[in-house]
């Protein structure tokens, strides 16, 4: 199966996503590449010298990353051995070190059809070396109906992420089914919890789609061996109760954040492709919002537990992730004080956070 997608880069550009079998006489033969023509002369019009134009495209676990070669006011290059389905895509286009331009949109590849997609390009003078992210497919194969979390403090905290997810989902969608349950006690580790068999039976028995672990702050940092070894017999029981194992990569202490998040990226990154299971990032959303406002509020003052606008970004994050939708525009905050204007940035940040790390 051959598939070319051709973008035609404007102020306002559209993308043609062109599936095709390719045959020979010997039979059907089908090759899995994606072919990508980029046009770059309305940007040479508008006075601007394309250097880079780079794109990444993910499917589930699956990521892989192009930079087109650029010959002339043209640019292209093949994505190989990829399947059909549903993408989002977001393009960006560089001269030198600046990003001049990004654009996103989705579509569907389908042998023999064509897709239009159209795509705004917005013109900035932002600099730094960006990345472009393709969502093609989903993370997790269906939006969950039930959902238990297991941890402690950190997600019953403010009412508890477990309850607000299921409230900023009503907010989305009123006909939605979703369950949201919890398991958690003051301090309790995956050690603590595998030993209470209240857990365990409620992980067997619960008909749940999707159990998400969340360990101590410290321990994937401080104790990885014993976070791998009960993630893994987590795993197992979970697995068995036929539902999806995943892992909630809480925030570091407010006092070690810089030092704490690359370790704990480690240790979750680490886990995750053992088990082969789904990360949801939470404090990657946290690092994302404080770069972007370093004086906005998410914690509480013991400089560990969230405050109620930590609780929410988490919340929207999960959304984004289990729902792979958008959470911006959604009305649901799980408290008063929240504004609008506070409500967008978090909801954006999450949205952000999920085109970024989705892999």
């Amino acid at each position: 199966m051959y598939r070319n997608l051709i973008i035609l880069l404007a102020l306002l550009p559209f993308i043609l996503f062109n599936g095709c079998s390719v045959q020979d006489p010997t039979g059907p033969q089908f090759t899995e590449d994606m072919f990508i023509s980029l046009s770059l002369e309305p940007a040479f019009q508008h006075g601007f010298d394309v250097t880079r134009v780079k794109v990444t495209i993910t499917r589930g676990n699956f990521i892989d990353s192009l930079n087109l070669t650029i010959v002339g006011h043209s640019a292209s290059g093949t994505f190989h051995d990829l399947a059909e389905g549903v993408y989002e895509i977001l393009v960006e286009v560089y001269e030198g070190d600046t990003l001049i331009a990004t654009g996103s949109g989705s579509g569907e590849v389908i042998a023999g059809q064509t897709t239009t997609v159209y795509i705004t390009l917005e013109f900035t003078g932002l600099l730094g070396d960006l990345e472009i992210v393709v969502i093609w497919g989903d993370l997790f194969p269906d939006p969950p109906q039930r959902v238990l979390f297991i941890g402690n403090s950190i997600t019953y905290w403010n009412g508890g992420v477990d309850e607000h997810l299921q409230n900023f989902v009503f907010s989305a969608d009123t006909e939605s089914e979703i369950h949201c349950s919890s398991i958690t006690g003051g301090g309790y580790s995956l050690e603590m919890h595998y030993n209470n068999p209240v857990t365990l039976e409620t992980i067997s028995t619960g008909d749940w789609d999707y159990v998400v672990l969340q360990e101590r702050t410290s321990w994937p940092v401080d104790e990885p061996e014993l976070f791998y070894y009960y993630a893994a017999l987590f795993d197992s029981v979970i697995t068995a109760a036929g539902a999806q194992t995943v892992f909630f990569f809480s925030w570091p202490y407010q006092s070690q954040f810089a030092e704490m998040i690359e370790d704990q990226a480690a240790a979750f990154n680490y886990i995750a492709q053992i088990l082969d299971t789904p990360v949801v990032p939470v404090a990657r959303a946290w690092q994302l919002a404080l770069q972007q406002e370093p004086d906005f509020d998410l914690y509480y003052p013991d400089g560990n537990h969230p405050s109620v606008f930590g609780t929410y970004l988490a919340v929207c994050t999960f959304y984004a992730y289990f729902w792979n939708l958008s959470p911006v525009g959604v009305n649901y905050v799980n408290d008063e004080q929240i504004t609008a204007d506070e409500r967008s940035f978090l909801q954006e940040i999450a949205w952000q956070t999920y085109l970024l790390y989705e892999s």
